[in-house]
């Protein structure tokens, strides 16, 4: 009888890929801040509604200090007063929905160190279903820190643009600086004192009522 045919052996089959396990990959977070956030947003000009923000994510509460309607407040060296009225004349490519407010804020030294606790506080408008607008200073002739004189209000400018149906009832909300002093020397701009650390964890804010 004739040989059977040889054949081969057959070498094994490979695994399919699709059988191979995955190999793990390390998750990765992305911590992106609120403020580098909004000024990627403004930089492409990518459109927010309204143009509100909410300033609440990730932050601690704020300490909140109500003042009357037209009354100041003082606040840590510094007399603070604000009023808001529209802006005439508004721009001319205002919407017919929106509205230009114009922000008056006045600031009064009460000692010598209120001289020298110039920086721009911290400016935005609220709703009351806590929408907030940002608020752009205009115009700012106040003296810098040794220039001032106690006891004299000085003032600044700054704008605004809401809807209209919630332009009389938004309020300036004023957070102050407190820490940053205008005679402060140079090469001591960036150190840090322990009163100063402990001044920049408050969250303290002025709410102007109207």
């Amino acid at each position: 009888m004739p040989s059977p045919a040889f054949t081969p052996p057959q070498p094994p089959e490979a695994p399919s890929p699709a059988a191979e396990e995955p190999t793990p990959r390390k998750p990765r977070t992305l911590l992106l801040g609120v403020s580098a956030l909004v000024a990627f947003v403004l930089a492409l000009g990518i459109p927010t509604g309204d143009h509100y923000l909410f300033f609440k994510s990730g932050q601690p509460d704020d300490i909140v200090h109500e003042v009357p309607k037209g009354q100041e407040k003082a606040f840590e060296h510094v007399s603070w007063k604000t009023s808001i009225e529209p802006m005439v004349p508004a721009p001319s490519n205002t919407t017919p929905d929106k509205q230009w407010l114009k922000i008056t804020i006045t600031r009064k030294a009460l000692d010598d160190t209120g001289k020298v606790l110039t920086a721009k506080p911290e400016l935005f408008l609220r709703d009351k279903q806590e929408r907030t607008w940002q608020v752009e200073v205009m115009e700012d002739n106040t003296p810098v820190g040794e220039d001032g004189v106690v006891g004299k209000p000085y003032s600044f400018t700054a704008g605004a643009v809401v809807p209209k149906t919630v332009a009389g009832e938004v309020e300036l909300h004023l957070r102050p600086n407190t820490t940053y002093r205008s005679d402060t020397p140079t090469d001591k701009l960036l150190e840090i004192k322990p009163e100063e650390e402990e001044k920049a964890k408050h969250k303290d804010v002025l709410v102007f009522k109207r």
